[in-house]
Protein backbone atom coordinates (compact mmCIF):
# COMPACT_ATOMS: atom_id res chain seq x y z
CA UNK A 1 0.00 0.00 0.00
CA UNK A 2 2.62 2.58 1.08
CA UNK A 3 4.54 1.38 -2.84
CA UNK A 4 1.42 2.33 -3.96
CA UNK A 5 0.73 5.66 -2.69
CA UNK A 6 4.22 6.80 -3.19
CA UNK A 7 4.18 5.76 -6.92
CA UNK A 8 0.52 8.40 -7.07
CA UNK A 9 2.23 11.24 -5.11
CA UNK A 10 5.41 10.63 -7.35
CA UNK A 11 3.01 11.01 -10.75
CA UNK A 12 1.31 14.06 -8.78
CA UNK A 13 4.85 16.00 -8.34
CA UNK A 14 5.99 15.11 -12.30
CA UNK A 15 2.43 16.80 -13.27
CA UNK A 16 3.01 19.42 -11.39
CA UNK A 17 6.67 19.81 -11.76
CA UNK A 18 8.11 18.85 -8.51
CA UNK A 19 11.76 17.99 -7.77
CA UNK A 20 13.93 17.35 -4.94
CA UNK A 21 16.68 18.77 -3.66
CA UNK A 22 17.72 15.88 -1.77
CA UNK A 23 16.64 11.97 -2.16
CA UNK A 24 13.00 12.27 -1.23
CA UNK A 25 11.09 9.87 1.68
CA UNK A 26 7.92 8.85 2.19
CA UNK A 27 6.34 11.95 2.73
CA UNK A 28 6.79 12.35 7.17
CA UNK A 29 6.99 8.60 7.94
CA UNK A 30 10.66 7.03 9.23
CA UNK A 31 13.03 6.48 5.96
CA UNK A 32 16.01 4.20 5.03
CA UNK A 33 18.55 6.25 6.46
CA UNK A 34 18.69 5.50 10.15
CA UNK A 35 15.24 5.62 10.68
CA UNK A 36 15.55 9.72 10.51
CA UNK A 37 12.21 11.29 9.48
CA UNK A 38 12.09 12.56 6.08
CA UNK A 39 10.43 15.98 5.75
CA UNK A 40 9.51 17.96 2.36
CA UNK A 41 9.70 21.39 2.10
CA UNK A 42 7.79 23.08 -0.98
CA UNK A 43 9.02 26.24 -2.85
CA UNK A 44 8.11 28.35 -5.60
CA UNK A 45 10.24 29.40 -8.52
CA UNK A 46 11.87 32.54 -8.35
CA UNK A 47 12.23 35.13 -5.24
CA UNK A 48 10.36 33.18 -2.16
CA UNK A 49 12.89 30.16 -2.80
CA UNK A 50 15.63 32.71 -2.44
CA UNK A 51 14.68 32.86 1.60
CA UNK A 52 15.96 29.23 1.87
CA UNK A 53 19.43 29.82 0.02
CA UNK A 54 21.39 29.06 2.93
CA UNK A 55 19.31 25.74 4.26
CA UNK A 56 19.31 24.76 0.18
CA UNK A 57 23.41 25.15 0.24
CA UNK A 58 24.50 24.27 3.16
CA UNK A 59 22.09 21.91 4.55
CA UNK A 60 19.72 21.64 7.76
CA UNK A 61 21.34 19.89 10.79
CA UNK A 62 18.57 18.75 13.45
CA UNK A 63 18.87 15.29 14.79
CA UNK A 64 16.46 12.65 13.36
CA UNK A 65 15.22 14.70 10.32
CA UNK A 66 16.54 14.56 6.62
CA UNK A 67 15.39 17.94 4.85
CA UNK A 68 14.18 17.43 0.93
CA UNK A 69 14.02 20.89 -0.82
CA UNK A 70 11.56 20.63 -3.72
CA UNK A 71 11.53 23.68 -6.28
CA UNK A 72 8.28 24.07 -8.31
CA UNK A 73 6.99 25.91 -11.13
CA UNK A 74 5.87 29.07 -8.83
CA UNK A 75 1.88 29.20 -10.10
CA UNK A 76 1.32 25.63 -8.50
CA UNK A 77 3.10 26.05 -5.18
CA UNK A 78 -0.36 26.47 -3.75
CA UNK A 79 -1.98 23.51 -5.32
CA UNK A 80 0.87 21.32 -5.14
CA UNK A 81 1.69 22.16 -1.28
CA UNK A 82 -2.46 20.71 -0.40
CA UNK A 83 -2.35 17.91 -2.87
CA UNK A 84 1.28 16.36 -1.80
CA UNK A 85 3.29 15.07 0.53
CA UNK A 86 4.87 18.57 1.27
CA UNK A 87 5.29 19.12 5.20
CA UNK A 88 6.33 23.06 4.92
CA UNK A 89 6.53 25.62 1.93
CA UNK A 90 7.46 29.05 1.48
CA UNK A 91 4.44 30.80 -0.76
CA UNK A 92 2.57 34.10 -0.60
CA UNK A 93 0.99 35.22 2.20
CA UNK A 94 -2.09 36.36 0.36
CA UNK A 95 -2.47 32.49 -1.12
CA UNK A 96 -1.86 30.94 1.99
CA UNK A 97 -4.01 33.47 3.84
CA UNK A 98 -6.72 32.20 1.18
CA UNK A 99 -6.24 28.48 1.83
CA UNK A 100 -6.68 28.96 5.24
CA UNK A 101 -10.19 30.64 4.77
CA UNK A 102 -11.27 27.73 2.76
CA UNK A 103 -10.56 25.05 5.38
CA UNK A 104 -6.90 24.36 4.56
CA UNK A 105 -5.21 23.04 8.05
CA UNK A 106 -2.46 25.39 8.36
CA UNK A 107 -0.21 27.88 9.87
CA UNK A 108 1.84 30.86 9.57
CA UNK A 109 5.22 30.11 10.83
CA UNK A 110 7.33 33.29 9.75
CA UNK A 111 7.61 36.07 6.88
CA UNK A 112 10.88 35.72 5.00
CA UNK A 113 10.19 38.48 2.40
CA UNK A 114 9.42 41.33 2.90
CA UNK A 115 8.32 42.85 -1.35
CA UNK A 116 10.42 42.73 -3.76
CA UNK A 117 8.23 44.80 -6.60
CA UNK A 118 9.33 48.26 -8.47
CA UNK A 119 8.25 49.83 -11.23
CA UNK A 120 11.21 50.03 -13.76
CA UNK A 121 10.97 52.82 -16.68
CA UNK A 122 12.87 54.06 -20.10
CA UNK A 123 13.38 57.35 -21.39
CA UNK A 124 11.34 57.80 -18.13
CA UNK A 125 10.36 61.25 -16.56
CA UNK A 126 8.35 59.42 -13.67
CA UNK A 127 9.11 60.39 -10.31
CA UNK A 128 5.82 59.42 -7.95
CA UNK A 129 2.56 57.26 -8.73
CA UNK A 130 1.01 60.42 -9.56
CA UNK A 131 3.57 60.71 -12.64
CA UNK A 132 2.64 57.40 -14.06
CA UNK A 133 -1.05 59.58 -15.44
CA UNK A 134 -1.28 59.17 -19.41
CA UNK A 135 0.81 55.95 -18.64
CA UNK A 136 0.80 52.54 -19.91
CA UNK A 137 2.05 50.37 -17.29
CA UNK A 138 2.67 46.52 -18.36
CA UNK A 139 2.48 44.25 -14.80
CA UNK A 140 2.07 40.80 -14.29
CA UNK A 141 -1.61 39.38 -12.78
CA UNK A 142 -2.42 37.82 -9.44
CA UNK A 143 -1.08 39.72 -6.64
CA UNK A 144 1.23 42.38 -8.53
CA UNK A 145 -1.48 44.10 -9.87
CA UNK A 146 -3.52 43.95 -6.45
CA UNK A 147 -0.74 45.80 -4.98
CA UNK A 148 -0.67 47.93 -7.98
CA UNK A 149 -4.54 49.22 -8.09
CA UNK A 150 -4.30 49.33 -4.10
CA UNK A 151 -1.19 51.73 -4.31
CA UNK A 152 -3.19 53.63 -7.13
CA UNK A 153 -6.53 53.64 -4.71
CA UNK A 154 -5.08 54.55 -1.85
CA UNK A 155 -3.37 57.79 -4.05
CA UNK A 156 -6.17 59.05 -5.39
CA UNK A 157 -5.16 58.23 -8.83
CA UNK A 158 -7.48 56.95 -11.90
CA UNK A 159 -6.23 53.83 -13.29
CA UNK A 160 -8.14 51.52 -15.95
CA UNK A 161 -7.09 47.87 -18.06
CA UNK A 162 -6.34 48.22 -21.69
CA UNK A 163 -3.57 48.26 -24.08
CA UNK A 164 -3.08 51.82 -25.01
CA UNK A 165 -2.02 54.98 -22.83
CA UNK A 166 -4.80 57.48 -22.18
CA UNK A 167 -5.07 60.59 -20.88
CA UNK A 168 -6.34 61.43 -17.41
CA UNK A 169 -5.44 57.85 -16.20
CA UNK A 170 -2.93 55.14 -15.60
CA UNK A 171 -3.81 51.88 -17.85
CA UNK A 172 -2.27 48.65 -16.72
CA UNK A 173 -1.85 45.88 -19.09
CA UNK A 174 -1.30 42.49 -18.31
CA UNK A 175 1.05 40.00 -19.08
CA UNK A 176 1.72 36.15 -18.06
CA UNK A 177 5.01 37.05 -17.15
CA UNK A 178 8.61 39.38 -16.51
CA UNK A 179 9.71 37.71 -19.40
CA UNK A 180 7.44 39.24 -21.27
CA UNK A 181 8.09 42.84 -20.38
CA UNK A 182 11.87 42.78 -20.54
CA UNK A 183 11.41 42.87 -24.39
CA UNK A 184 9.13 45.79 -24.25
CA UNK A 185 11.55 48.02 -22.11
CA UNK A 186 14.25 47.18 -24.61
CA UNK A 187 12.68 47.84 -27.78
CA UNK A 188 11.42 51.33 -26.06
CA UNK A 189 15.09 51.83 -25.53
CA UNK A 190 16.29 51.17 -29.16
CA UNK A 191 13.49 53.53 -30.44
CA UNK A 192 13.87 55.95 -28.06
CA UNK A 193 10.45 55.74 -26.37
CA UNK A 194 8.99 56.01 -23.28
CA UNK A 195 7.85 52.39 -21.62
CA UNK A 196 7.38 50.79 -17.79
CA UNK A 197 6.69 47.97 -16.36
CA UNK A 198 6.75 46.33 -12.95
CA UNK A 199 9.82 43.67 -12.24
CA UNK A 200 10.00 42.11 -9.04
CA UNK A 201 13.93 40.90 -8.25
CA UNK A 202 15.59 39.34 -9.02
CA UNK A 203 14.09 40.38 -12.83
CA UNK A 204 14.88 44.21 -12.13
CA UNK A 205 18.52 43.08 -12.15
CA UNK A 206 18.25 40.63 -15.29
CA UNK A 207 16.28 43.73 -17.11
CA UNK A 208 19.19 46.30 -16.29
CA UNK A 209 21.61 43.78 -17.79
CA UNK A 210 20.15 43.84 -21.12
CA UNK A 211 18.28 47.03 -21.04
CA UNK A 212 21.27 49.38 -19.71
CA UNK A 213 19.09 52.51 -19.46
CA UNK A 214 15.96 51.19 -17.62
CA UNK A 215 16.08 52.90 -13.92
CA UNK A 216 13.65 51.45 -11.12
CA UNK A 217 11.36 54.31 -10.59
CA UNK A 218 8.94 53.23 -8.17
CA UNK A 219 9.76 51.25 -5.25
CA UNK A 220 6.26 49.36 -3.90
CA UNK A 221 7.52 48.76 -0.59
CA UNK A 222 8.28 52.20 -0.06
CA UNK A 223 4.64 53.24 -1.14
CA UNK A 224 3.44 50.59 1.62
CA UNK A 225 5.23 52.04 4.66
CA UNK A 226 3.97 55.88 3.16
CA UNK A 227 0.45 54.40 3.34
CA UNK A 228 0.52 51.95 6.02
CA UNK A 229 3.54 52.55 8.20
CA UNK A 230 5.03 48.73 8.22
CA UNK A 231 8.29 48.23 6.96
CA UNK A 232 7.69 46.60 3.44
CA UNK A 233 4.46 44.07 3.38
CA UNK A 234 4.77 40.37 4.20
CA UNK A 235 5.23 39.09 0.68
CA UNK A 236 5.88 35.64 1.40
CA UNK A 237 6.01 33.37 4.68
CA UNK A 238 6.80 29.65 5.72
CA UNK A 239 3.70 28.22 5.81
CA UNK A 240 3.36 24.37 7.75
CA UNK A 241 0.10 21.76 7.97
CA UNK A 242 -1.35 21.49 10.87
CA UNK A 243 -0.76 17.37 10.99
CA UNK A 244 3.20 17.44 10.40
CA UNK A 245 3.14 20.34 13.26
CA UNK A 246 0.83 18.94 15.57
CA UNK A 247 3.90 15.74 15.94
CA UNK A 248 7.10 17.76 14.90
CA UNK A 249 6.93 20.92 16.18
CA UNK A 250 10.23 20.81 18.64
CA UNK A 251 11.51 20.07 14.30
CA UNK A 252 9.17 23.44 12.70
CA UNK A 253 10.90 25.72 15.57
CA UNK A 254 14.37 24.55 15.06
CA UNK A 255 14.03 24.93 11.24
CA UNK A 256 12.46 28.19 11.34
CA UNK A 257 15.33 29.41 13.44
CA UNK A 258 17.72 28.14 10.76
CA UNK A 259 16.15 30.66 8.16
CA UNK A 260 16.42 33.36 10.62
CA UNK A 261 19.98 34.91 8.88
CA UNK A 262 19.42 33.62 5.31
CA UNK A 263 19.28 37.00 4.37
CA UNK A 264 22.28 38.62 5.76
CA UNK A 265 24.26 34.78 4.96
CA UNK A 266 23.10 35.45 1.04
CA UNK A 267 24.25 39.45 0.72
CA UNK A 268 27.96 37.78 0.41
CA UNK A 269 29.61 37.23 -3.40
CA UNK A 270 31.06 34.17 -1.75
CA UNK A 271 27.68 32.52 -0.68
CA UNK A 272 26.05 33.63 -3.63
CA UNK A 273 28.21 31.87 -5.63
CA UNK A 274 27.81 28.41 -3.77
CA UNK A 275 23.86 29.05 -3.94
CA UNK A 276 24.26 29.52 -7.24
CA UNK A 277 26.62 26.29 -7.50
CA UNK A 278 24.25 23.79 -5.36
CA UNK A 279 21.60 25.15 -7.86
CA UNK A 280 23.43 24.56 -10.88
CA UNK A 281 23.83 20.71 -9.57
CA UNK A 282 20.18 20.31 -8.90
CA UNK A 283 19.33 20.97 -12.14
CA UNK A 284 21.88 18.68 -13.40
CA UNK A 285 20.57 15.88 -11.22
CA UNK A 286 17.03 16.15 -12.49
CA UNK A 287 17.92 15.40 -16.04
CA UNK A 288 15.72 16.67 -19.18
CA UNK A 289 12.56 15.45 -17.69
CA UNK A 290 12.96 17.82 -14.11
CA UNK A 291 11.67 20.74 -13.48
CA UNK A 292 14.95 23.32 -14.33
CA UNK A 293 15.04 26.02 -11.82
CA UNK A 294 15.23 29.63 -13.27
CA UNK A 295 17.42 30.85 -10.55
CA UNK A 296 20.24 28.81 -11.64
CA UNK A 297 20.62 30.98 -14.67
CA UNK A 298 19.71 34.54 -13.62
CA UNK A 299 22.45 37.06 -12.11
CA UNK A 300 22.63 36.92 -8.62
CA UNK A 301 24.10 40.23 -6.77
CA UNK A 302 24.50 41.46 -3.54
CA UNK A 303 22.81 44.81 -4.78
CA UNK A 304 20.05 42.11 -6.54
CA UNK A 305 19.43 40.45 -2.84
CA UNK A 306 19.29 43.83 -0.91
CA UNK A 307 16.25 44.72 -3.07
CA UNK A 308 14.43 40.78 -2.75
CA UNK A 309 14.33 42.27 1.06
CA UNK A 310 15.17 38.95 2.59
CA UNK A 311 14.37 38.78 6.29
CA UNK A 312 13.10 37.17 8.83
CA UNK A 313 10.39 37.66 11.57
CA UNK A 314 8.26 35.10 13.43
CA UNK A 315 4.26 34.92 13.71
CA UNK A 316 4.38 36.58 16.88
CA UNK A 317 6.61 39.74 15.75
CA UNK A 318 4.89 39.27 12.13
CA UNK A 319 0.92 39.18 13.07
CA UNK A 320 -0.15 42.66 12.75
CA UNK A 321 1.68 43.20 9.39
CA UNK A 322 0.00 40.21 7.84
CA UNK A 323 -3.32 40.83 9.18
CA UNK A 324 -3.10 44.51 8.01
CA UNK A 325 -1.75 43.29 4.85
CA UNK A 326 -4.53 40.50 4.00
CA UNK A 327 -7.24 43.17 5.20
CA UNK A 328 -6.31 45.54 3.03
CA UNK A 329 -5.94 43.36 -0.10
CA UNK A 330 -8.58 41.14 0.47
CA UNK A 331 -10.85 42.01 2.99
CA UNK A 332 -10.43 38.76 5.03
CA UNK A 333 -10.01 39.13 8.91
CA UNK A 334 -7.48 36.69 10.00
CA UNK A 335 -7.74 34.58 13.36
CA UNK A 336 -4.83 33.82 15.78
CA UNK A 337 -5.43 30.39 14.48
CA UNK A 338 -3.29 31.36 11.32
CA UNK A 339 -0.36 31.91 13.29
CA UNK A 340 1.82 29.17 14.46
CA UNK A 341 2.37 29.79 18.08
CA UNK A 342 5.77 28.92 19.30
Amino acid sequence: MKRALTVILSVMMLAFGAVAFAACGDGNEENDNGGNTSVEVYLPDGTPALAMAKAMTEGVDIEGYDVNFHIIEAGNIGTVFTATDANLAIMPTIGAATNFTKGTEIQLVSTNVFGNLYIVGVNSAVDSLDDLTGKLVYTTAATTIQLLQYLLDENGITYATGSEAAAGQVTLYSVSSASDIIPVLKMAETNGTEAYGVLGEPQVTQCKAKVPSAQSVIDFQAEWTDITGFDGYPQASLIVKNDFSAEHGAFVEAFARALEDNGEWLSSEDNIAAFKQALVEYNEAQGEDGYQTSLANLTLTPATIEGCNLDYQSASEVKDSVRDYIKRLSGTELPDAFFYAV
